[in-house]
């Protein structure tokens, strides 16, 4: 039987909350007698009564509420559900979900499929990346991708196509951390802030030789709600020190894991990242024209706050 602890953090999102447990126990519980599972949940500072309702539902898997102040943003709630559940048990994996997504109940087989296949392959357990799509549109939203060039750090996507493929590194919607690569890897880099620290991870790990494998089907329903330009929709008509300060923020443009990413996992590209992360602050229309039309994005069809 597989031992698994799900790692969660939340702020402010009851009912997408509710709704993710939800979908675990109705997902899981057909896998209960191949698969134990006990989530460990930091609540930041949620003023909503998140806890609370939680508390008040009956779930059947135990679930272990922590709490944090509302500093700790994704990474650092990430960090204190892992430590959490470390210092409980030795789980055979460690599950990364976000708790705005539902999972399928592809999930689940997909997952104890891949792990059989990397122990048998690899001789040694894995991360397997579950993919999210949009619950209105069906399009792909989250998942694993692998570079198409280093020097810009441009990506391909790889939506599930039906079989374990490889990539290079992943979201963090809903990831699978097999306990061998925690042995060796530990846990997430306590420097982060907020995002990025799932793909530093997920790529340092595929680096070290372990397989990161894209699971067959889609594993969740999940919106793309990354916001563009810091979350701020005038960003291009604040003023300098107002685009500064975005850049700065923990869940804006966030120079700073940017930076951080770059030393810890492109060490030449630091040095670029600093100036265009500047770039785009003091020239952000220009700097949006020359990523788009990188992107293959025409100026024409391009507005500014779209």
């Amino acid at each position: 039987m597989q031992k698994i602890a799900v790692l969660m953090t939340v702020h402010n999102r009851r009912g997408k909350t509710l709704a993710c447990l939800e979908s675990i126990a109705a997902t899981w519980q057909p896998f209960a007698s191949d698969i134990a599972l006990k989530v460990f949940l930091t609540d930041d500072g949620s003023t909503d009564g998140t806890a609370d309702a939680i508390r008040e539902k009956t779930y059947p898997f135990p679930v272990c509420i922590l709490q944090g102040d509302g500093n700790l943003y994704w990474n650092g709630g990430m960090i204190n559900s892992w430590k959490a559940a470390m210092s409980e048990f030795s789980w055979d994996g460690y599950l990364w979900l976000n708790d705005d997504a539902v999972v399928l109940p592809e999930f689940w087989q997909d997952l104890l499929d891949a792990d059989r296949f990397s122990l048998q392959k690899h001789g040694k357990g894995g991360i397997y990346v579950g993919s999210t799509k949009d619950a209105d549109t069906g399009a792909f939203t989250y998942g694993g991708f692998i570079y198409t060039n280093k020097l810009t750090l441009k990506d391909k996507m790889l939506p599930p196509d039906g079989t374990l493929q490889p990539c290079e590194a992943a979201h963090g919607n809903i990831t699978f951390v097999s306990a061998d690569v925690v042995d060796e890897m530990g846990i997430f880099c306590k420097d982060y802030i907020h995002g990025g620290t799932d793909h530093d991870y997920t790529y340092l790990a595929h680096k070290a030789g372990f397989p990161v494998l894209v699971l067959p089907h889609y594993s969740a329903a999940c919106r793309n709600d990354h916001p563009k330009d810091g979350g701020r929709p005038d960003f291009f008509k604040l003023p300098l020190k107002e685009r500064i300060k975005a850049l700065h923020a923990p869940n804006g443009l966030n120079l700073h894991n940017a930076l951080l990413y770059s030393r810890r996992c492109f060490p030449w590209r630091y040095p670029i990242i600093l100036l265009t992360g500047y770039f785009k602050a003091i020239f952000p229309k220009t700097y949006h024209r020359l990523y788009l039309r990188f992107r293959g994005v025409k100026p024409k069809d391009w507005k500014p706050n779209a």
